[in-house]
């Protein structure tokens, strides 16, 4: 390889490295980072007051919690299935009850995040719920 080959590589892993670490030290990184940094555009963008602002964080904090319960769940689920394959013929009636358990978990989480959005939401006034549906719409238009 060329001087000028080695020097362009070096010059792009530099720039992928500080690119990393400038996301992870902005906190862009990983599930809790993303609904952080979304939250705070929303709480820019739609110019909340404290009580909305409060009732936004909630809804964060609602999201992050249920996130946490649901990876640690995750460890506990994957290793009952991988138990599953120990006998000769499977359990379907484990294998129901582990796939029940999660759908189960999975309403409740729902359910509490309806409740905080509906939350956040109804104390939205026109001009930011249309802002709102705004973004959302800009969002899902430009999804990879």
């Amino acid at each position: 390889m060329g001087k000028t080959t080695l020097i362009v590589i070096a010059i792009l892993a530099l720039l992928l490295i500080s690119g990393v670490a400038i996301a992870r030290y902005k906190g862009f990184c990983g599930p809790e980072g993303r609904i952080t940094w979304v939250t705070e555009r929303i709480g820019d963008k739609l110019e909340l007051d404290d009580q909305q602002r409060n009732q936004l964080a909630q809804l964060k904090n609602q999201a992050v919690d249920i996130m946490q319960e649901m990876r640690e769940e995750r460890k506990n689920t994957a290793e009952e299935a991988i138990a599953l394959l120990d006998s000769p013929k499977l359990d379907r009636e484990w294998a129901r009850r582990l796939i029940e358990e999660k759908q189960t978990q999975l309403a409740s989480a729902a359910d509490q995040l309806i409740d905080h959005f509906a939350d956040f939401s109804d104390n939205l006034n026109e001009d930011q719920r249309n802002k709102l549906q705004e973004m959302i719409q800009h969002h899902r238009s430009h999804r990879h």
